[in-house]
């Protein structure tokens, strides 16, 4: 598990670089969950031209790692609707995603996730 912790306003230059360094983490390949946590920061200037960086990044480690689940935690709708977005074209299909209004709720459905292995188990809704 990688828990990214977000605070103050949030750049989609930042969200992208994000992404990045997850993707060429040496433990990537083993990876089961993200967690985005959003919950200290104040807004965020995440575009669609962010989205489609990170949907390259996202479906460009799918051969790699193609059972990753990503949880979106915030109080705030607005980083509730970037979890939404990544359910539309270009992410669709890339990593489920999940939002959360609290840490607790996402450990807790976490938990109750079966460990995912070889060929995708899950379809992205």
């Amino acid at each position: 598990m990688v828990i990214k912790t977000f605070v103050g306003h949030v750049s989609g230059e930042d969200f992208v670089r994000s992404a990045r360094e997850v993707a060429e983490a040496p433990e990537f390949d083993s990876l089961q969950f993200i967690i985005n946590d959003f919950r200290l920061c104040t807004g965020h200037s995440i575009d669609p031209k962010a989205l489609e960086e990170v949907a390259v990044i996202r479906f460009g480690v799918l051969p790699t790692n193609p059972n990753i689940r990503v949880l979106v935690v915030s109080t705030d709708s607005r980083f509730a609707e970037l979890a939404a977005a990544t359910r539309r074209p270009p992410l669709d299909g890339s990593q489920e995603t999940r939002a959360f209004s609290s840490i607790e709720a996402a450990l807790g459905w976490m938990a109750e996730q079966p460990i995912l292995q070889g060929p995708r188990a899950f379809r992205a809704r």
